[in-house]
Parts: C-alpha cells; structure tokens; sequence
C-alpha cells in the first residue's frame, strides 16, 4: 500500500502537540496538531536552524508572537513563519485555539524550472490512465492534450 489514511476528531485532540509522524510514517514533512487551551499558550520561544514552519489555524482565536510582534490568529489564517524567527503561540482568553502546524526544510535544486508554479516541480504525469470519474470524457481527453503539450514544450 502506497498511502497512509488517518481520522481525527479535530474537536477532541488531545491538548497541547498532537505529532503526526508516526501516525502517518511521515519521512518528508513535519506536520502536527497544536491544541491549546483558552488563555494558555507557549512557555518558551523557539526558532529552527534550517525548518520553515507553517501555521493553519483550523478553529479558535489566539495569536503568534514572532520577533516581537503580535500578530492575530483566527480560522483561515496561514502564517509562513522562516527558520531563524523568535516565535511561541498563544490561545485567546476565552478561546481554545487549534492549528495545524507544519514544517519542512528547503527543497534544494528545486523548483527545476524557473517558471513552476510548485515549489517541488517532481510530478509525473501518467495522461494514459484517467481516473474513473472522468474515463472516457471527449473533453478532459482534449484538455489533457492541450496540457500535455504545453508540457512537452517547455
């Protein structure tokens, strides 16, 4: 089996860091849950020799504090936050807040191509097999010709 699948009651995560590694044998991202507590947050800052982190902020309010600014968390807010930032989180007083973290290190030699729109530009595609939902459809065979094209061209 080539994937991995687990469910989370994103509701009821354990509180404080909820690390995924295991649960998914992640070998190429750092990705956890954070649930903390209403008032609570971070006892310490903390930054990264080389890991970028990301912050998804999936429900609650709080903020992060990165190199002496405040900065508000609330759901939908994505914070990019680069290795040598000071940062620590903090939930709102009367909110819980939940984030998905995550944390890669740079993608050396990639992107391949100076004009990807994807940061790791490795994807192969496979235009002879189509998913089933879309098997047989004139219009997506056409649309994967014109793809494939422009592909090939570059």
């Amino acid at each position: 089996m080539n994937y991995k699948k687990q469910s989370y009651d994103f509701k009821n995560l354990n509180p404080w860091l909820n690390l995924l590694r295991d649960d998914l044998d992640l070998k190429g991202v750092a990705m956890g849950f954070a649930r903390i507590p209403a008032g609570r947050g971070y006892t310490f800052m903390h930054q990264h020799e080389t890991q970028e982190e990301v912050y998804v902020v999936l429900s609650g309010k709080g903020l992060i504090y990165i190199d002496g600014e405040n900065i508000d968390l609330s759901p939908g807010d994505i914070v990019k936050v680069d290795p040598i930032a000071k940062r620590a989180v903090k939930a709102h007083d009367h909110s819980e807040l939940v984030c998905l973290i995550l944390g890669a290190l740079p993608a050396e030699g990639f992107p391949r191509k100076a004009g990807s729109s994807t940061l790791i530009d490795d994807g192969i595609p496979d235009w002879d097999h189509l998913p089933p939902w879309v098997e047989g459809n004139e219009k997506v065979i056409e649309l994967n010709k014109k793809i494939r094209a422009k592909r090939e061209a570059e």
